[in-house]
């Protein structure tokens, strides 16, 4: 299972359907295996869509992410206008960073 972000732009001067995570993820198919979404309408400086995909490998995720992002945008009245920036996996690099930093002597 992956979580994918979908970075998403509202058309100027309108913000994101407070459903979008529930509009995206009833458009995506049994195959595609979109588990769960939750939207961050907030996140600066656009709002992210978080999508959880079961997958065979992180580049699959992001594909299926995409593609039922995309097919979200071009078939949901309530989302013409917003543009898909990029679908990627978050970076966690602080937390691993952490991970890997020596122990603290003290």
């Amino acid at each position: 299972m992956y979580l994918i972000h979908a970075h998403l732009e509202p058309p100027p001067g309108t913000g994101i359907p407070e459903d979008t995570d529930v509009r995206v993820c009833a458009l995506g198919r049994p195959e595609e295996r979109v588990r769960h979404g939750s939207l961050h309408a907030d996140a600066r400086p656009h709002p992210v869509l978080g999508l959880f995909v079961a997958a065979p490998s992180l580049a699959a995720a992001e594909s299926v992410a995409r593609e039922v992002c995309e097919r979200a945008i071009g078939l949901d009245p309530a989302l013409r206008g917003v543009r898909l920036l990029r679908c990627e996996a978050p970076l966690v690099t602080p937390y691993y960073e952490g991970l890997a930093a020596p122990p603290n002597p003290e």
